[in-house]
């Protein structure tokens, strides 16, 4: 039979590819379908047990403990061999972040209190209150009527007759910027900024209506000394530093890499 004529047999491809799958199947380690459990596995897991459950397992309890690590291992094998963990931006941000742990978890050690001090000093404010308001509000659905109100009160009308029902608190203290635009929406509290305190003044417009504002005390600005938030600024400084390992981390992992950016 003529050379085309061999290609050409089903039988003869047939023992070709079931030659090169056993090649293929021969070169694979037999440890690829191996999974050993460890006593430090089973002690793991027993120690897992006890601390959702607070009970020590029994060895049935144990056991299905166990077997149920078998399963959700063989599942984690087959779905990295079948390539499910790619392209996958759950996977890819989950094992970003557990790398970016590894990076941190290098033991900070304590700093001197100059150092914590300058430390302080060079992040001042993030120690720093920002301006606050105590206040007390009346509120309106319609802008008309916040005004009629107001002229009334400033006639001599008592306040507390007017103001319409609203799940707000009737007054705030020490309430920032940012407090108050969440509570009330966003661009609240810049209005507040034109308000003096004493007096009903207003309207004043929110994500809910319209309303009338007594400012109590406008709270300027406050440094918060060292010493009342040592331990705060301790913690900052560590996690500065974990951060700062994380970067050097990624820094000596670029020069590895070469970095192609094709044009658009």
């Amino acid at each position: 039979m003529a050379p085309g004529g061999l290609l050409k047999q089903p039988l003869l491809w047939f023992l070709v590819i079931g030659l090169a799958l056993f090649i293929a199947d021969s070169r694979i380690p037999e440890s690829r379908d191996e999974i050993i459990v460890t006593a430090a596995l089973r002690d793991r897991l027993a120690t897992l047990w006890t601390t959702q459950t607070g009970l020590v397992a029994t060895e049935a309890e144990l056991n299905s403990l166990v077997d149920n690590w078998l399963k959700e291992e063989i599942l984690y094998r087959e779905a990295l061999r079948m390539g499910l963990d790619r392209e996958d931006s759950i996977i890819r941000r989950r094992l970003v972040q557990k790398l970016g742990f590894i990076a941190e978890s290098e033991t900070i050690p304590t700093p001197e209190e100059g150092e914590l001090e300058d430390f302080y000093r060079e992040n001042i404010n993030e120690y720093t209150l920002p301006v606050r308001y105590s206040f007390r509000h009346l509120y309106f659905q319609q802008r008309a009527a916040a005004e009629n109100a107001l002229a009334r009160i400033n006639e001599g009308a008592a306040a507390q007759e007017y103001g319409e029902p609203t799940m707000l608190n009737p007054a705030y203290v020490y309430r920032s910027a940012l407090d108050l635009n969440a509570a009330f929406g966003a661009g609240f509290a810049g209005q507040l900024e034109t308000v003096a305190a004493g007096g009903w003044q207003g309207p004043v417009q929110s994500g809910f209506g319209f309303h009338l504002v007594w400012i109590d005390t406008i709270h300027p600005t406050e440094v918060t000394p060292f010493d009342g938030i040592r331990q705060q600024v301790l913690q900052d400084f560590q996690r500065a530093r974990q951060l700062q390992a994380r970067d050097a981390y990624v820094e000596n992992l670029l020069e590895e890499y070469t970095i192609v950016v094709e044009p658009r």
